[in-house]
């Protein structure tokens, strides 16, 4: 029962661990591991431009590919391997829709140095808890017939897409902030 959902997880923090390691690594490179005052100030102007986009002011979308995980892969290779295989799709961080421009803020704080290469983790048990929570705790469908996922959580999801673009935007806001006052302050 709780297969898919931990290879989901697995794959997923595969994924994030490698795709944030390597824009560290990236950044190491190019930034020589300078997290000073230019660092912080070079991804405070990342963090402004993704709160410019997410504010909707200028009817900006969240950059990225609008696509996602090909749903053929849970027929093909079965529930554990497909959701192995969403994971590990999903968690490259963007190749699939976003909601918010919150990834592309992680990965500039990643680039400059003002977080470790792994990151990736944190971003990945984000997002992967509260999904294997989610498979936890509502029951599946008793009905073989009917669609298996409970619509109502469906639904219920969907009703808190604004309210999660909200609370991504002031996240950024506060980051933001902080990043900005750490490199006059510190």
């Amino acid at each position: 029962m709780y297969r898919p959902i931990l290879m989901l997880m697995l794959g997923f923090s595969i994924s994030a661990l490698t795709a944030y390691g390597l824009v560290h690594l990236l950044g190491s490179g190019l930034f020589g591991g300078v997290s000073g005052t230019g660092a912080k100030l070079a991804a405070a102007t990342v963090m402004l431009a993704c709160l410019v986009i997410d504010s909707g002011l200028f009817g900006l979308r969240t950059p990225m590919w609008r696509r996602q995980t090909p749903q053929q892969h849970f027929y093909r290779f079965g529930a554990a391997r497909g959701a192995l295989l969403w994971g590990l799709d999903t968690g490259l961080v963007l190749t699939t829709f976003r909601v918010t421009s919150l990834t592309w803020a992680a990965l500039g704080v990643t680039l400059f140095g003002l977080v470790p290469w792994w990151a990736g983790l944190a971003y990945a048990i984000g997002f992967t808890w509260p999904g294997f929570v989610l498979v936890a705790v509502v029951p599946p469908s008793k009905d073989l017939v009917e669609i298996p996922e409970p619509m109502w959580l469906i639904d219920w999801l969907m009703e808190k897409e604004k309210p999660v673009r909200r609370l991504a935007l002031g996240l950024l806001t506060v980051t933001f902030a902080g990043v900005v006052a750490s490199a006059f302050l510190g």
